[in-house]
């Protein structure tokens, strides 16, 4: 089966469909993927951007773009490429519901692999 590396620029087309003929492509990689004729993988540092550009250029509320990236990854074909898909979606879901950003979260679920040693109090915050 094919494997696809997908670009942050291919869910920011999908999600804001600001340039028909990208929008059109990535919505028919997604449905490729969706059909199981082939599997996407997304890196970890795609899912950062994503977040950040949705929020910072685009200016998107969490809770309107939140959703329908976890419809993207929870596609059966989608693989994350350094950490659990379940993982991925559990911190975008906690996200939704808090100010702190993605890579503190991510470094949060990495805590098992060590000590966490931050100038941030983010850190203090989370609760699982």
């Amino acid at each position: 089966m094919k494997k696809t590396i997908l670009d942050t620029n291919v869910f920011i087309r999908f999600l804001i469909k600001d340039n028909l003929s990208q929008y059109e492509k990535a919505k028919a990689v997604f449905k490729r993927i969706e059909e199981e004729k082939e599997k996407g993988l997304v890196s970890i540092l795609v899912v950062n951007e994503i977040v950040w550009i949705l929020e910072n250029y685009y200016e998107i509320e969490r809770e309107n773009f939140i959703p329908p990236l976890i419809k993207i990854f929870l596609l059966k074909n989608m693989e994350m490429i350094e950490m659990s898909k379940k993982i991925i979606i559990e911190i975008l879901k906690m996200m939704k519901k808090s100010q702190i950003d993605f890579t503190d979260y991510y470094l949060f679920f990495m805590k098992d692999r060590g000590d966490i040693f931050s100038f941030d109090r983010d850190f203090n915050k989370i609760r699982v």
